[in-house]
């Protein structure tokens, strides 16, 4: 299946599938001024001139809320770093979650679903918290062998 790329309202999104691409425009998110492009194209075109792309209608979105300002959710860069940051020494419990989290925010992000403008702080966040949790998992194993050296020494 073809794959597209768009940009909508500055930000580009993609690659995402032909059938991604009709139901973004069902629901408003892409509009008739937004710009494609597919693989084979020589250059970027207004949605309005792929045929079969818009729904016939397509300046009236379809029911349910708007999107948001063309850039899909919000993203939460700010917080998987913070949790990132505390993962590395505090609580290596943040930096699972940082993890966990940044790489759901980053999937969400490349499928367009969510904004991509806090790339860098996911990314940074997630990095942290793969830290953070190498440093925990070593930290835990130090502290069990550190009890079983000290419980052999006692039984001498």
């Amino acid at each position: 299946m073809k794959q597209w790329h768009c940009s909508i309202g500055g930000q580009q999104y993609g690659p995402v599938s032909e059938e991604d691409l009709r139901s973004w425009a069902v629901t408003g998110r892409i509009k008739p001024t937004d710009y494609v492009w597919s693989e084979g194209m020589t250059d970027w075109v207004p949605a309005s001139t792929v045929e079969g792309l818009l729904p016939a209608g397509a300046a009236a979105p379809a029911s349910g809320p708007p999107p948001v300002a063309g850039y899909g959710r919000p993203h939460r860069g700010g917080a998987i770093l913070a949790l990132g940051i505390i993962g590395i020494f505090p609580c290596f419990i943040c930096g699972i979650i940082a993890w966990v989290l940044g790489n759901d925010d980053l999937r969400q992000m490349r499928a367009g679903i969510m904004d991509r403008s806090g790339d860098g702080m996911t990314q940074a966040g997630r990095i942290c918290g793969i830290i953070g949790t190498i440093f925990g998992v070593l930290g835990f194993l130090w502290v069990l062998v550190a009890v079983g050296v000290g419980t052999a020494r006692g039984l001498r």
